[in-house]
């Protein structure tokens, strides 16, 4: 299995439109075809950017729920017009997962799940921050998952992931780190 961290810069100010959009439109469409993990918005660090991890069985899985997503109408001629207009830069890191979690083992788990859309009244972010740090020396309480990249933005670079409960201290990941970013992760994001 390999997991894909997808990085999109959105126009200044315009992120909550474009996640409002994608989680009461978007959502079941693209999950339909692509197993979704995670989906968070920066709180420090580059801001106006979403991350988005998808996990895959291989390449040929990628490649196949790219081709369906593809020919999806309802998410080419429906979410795509909306909220692709708001993205200014995407990049992605193919990754294999080196850590794991009871979360994470549970979420890859269920990875073909299609989640459906929210309410525009359902709150748009979880109840905890999670953070997300660059570089090999990242530690710290809370750990959801570290990865290794293999191709893309970054190949070699290690990446981890870890949740934060109210009390802890979200920034002891970041000792360390090369680069360490708060998230809010969507109440959608089957990691949060």
């Amino acid at each position: 299995m390999f997991h894909e961290l997808r990085v999109y810069d959105l126009v200044p100010g315009r992120a909550p439109d474009y996640l409002e959009i994608f989680r009461t439109e978007g959502v079941p469409h693209v999950t339909r075809h692509l197993p979704m993990a995670g989906y968070w918005l920066t709180d420090t660090g580059a801001l106006n950017r979403i991350y988005h991890l998808w996990i895959y069985a291989s390449l040929e899985e990628r490649a196949e729920a790219r081709v369906g997503l593809g020919g999806d109408r309802d998410w080419t001629q429906g979410f795509v017009p909306k909220g692709f207009p708001l993205i200014v830069k995407q990049e992605n890191m193919l990754m294999r997962c080196e850590k794991s979690s009871p979360l994470l083992d549970g979420v890859v788990a269920e990875r073909r799940t299609q989640h459906a859309a929210q309410g525009p009244d359902m709150p748009m972010f979880g109840d905890r921050l999670l953070s997300l740090t660059f570089g090999a020396g990242a530690s710290g309480e809370g750990l959801i998952g570290r990865w290794r990249v293999l191709s893309g933005s970054a190949p070699g670079a290690v990446v981890s992931l870890y949740g934060h409960d109210a009390g802890s201290d979200p920034f002891a990941s970041a000792e360390g780190a090369e680069r360490h970013e708060l998230l809010r992760p969507l109440s959608l994001s089957p990691l949060r």
